[in-house]
């Protein structure tokens, strides 16, 4: 979760209301009864809540309710606004972004590699840029080619790997 600056003024502000909120609710306004004289005997202390204390509970309470239902569902907003944008997109690229989210650990980093590529590489450069030893470069573009993710092109004494565009993309796991 990306955390934004309305994020943080809204978790802020549900601290800030809950804290008030509780606050006033277990401790009320304490009244004490005075018997006036010479010298004021106080007879006792009751705690009741003052027309005060209620505007201070009903207001923390609503930007409490607020704040949380922002929290709650923003994740949700953020979705239905990336999809609204991303209708924009072309489908192939709504695809590899897709693609990148099924796929875990070592696979999507070697995906990776070739998206930030332009969407083809080398085989032999895919061992440079990520570390990984040949065998494992190999097994991973094999499953890769397996799911139709990428092509590969024989460039030589290696592969030019190349970004599948033409498919869809079939279930990943």
């Amino acid at each position: 979760m990306r955390t934004n600056i309305k994020t943080v003024i809204m978790a802020i502000l549900f601290a800030v209301s809950a804290f008030l909120l509780v606050g006033k609710v277990l401790m009320p306004t304490p009244i004490q009864i005075v018997i006036p004289g010479e010298e004021p005997i106080i007879v006792g202390q009751i705690f009741r809540y003052t027309q005060f204390d209620v505007a201070i509970i009903s207001v923390s309470t609503v930007i409490m309710a607020l704040s949380s239902f922002y929290l709650l569902f923003m994740n949700s907003m953020e979705t239905r606004n990336a999809l609204s944008t991303a209708e924009k997109k072309d489908a192939s690229e709504l695809d590899i972004q897709f693609a990148l989210r099924l796929l875990d650990g070592d696979k999507r980093k070697v995906f990776n590699e070739i998206v930030e590529s332009g969407g083809e590489i080398l085989q032999s450069d895919l061992h440079m840029q990520t570390g990984f030893p040949k065998s494992k470069i190999t097994r991973i573009l094999d499953y890769l080619e397996l799911k139709e993710l990428i092509v590969r092109k024989s460039h030589g004494m290696t592969n030019k790997i190349v970004i599948n565009k033409n498919r869809r993309i079939k279930n990943t796991k």
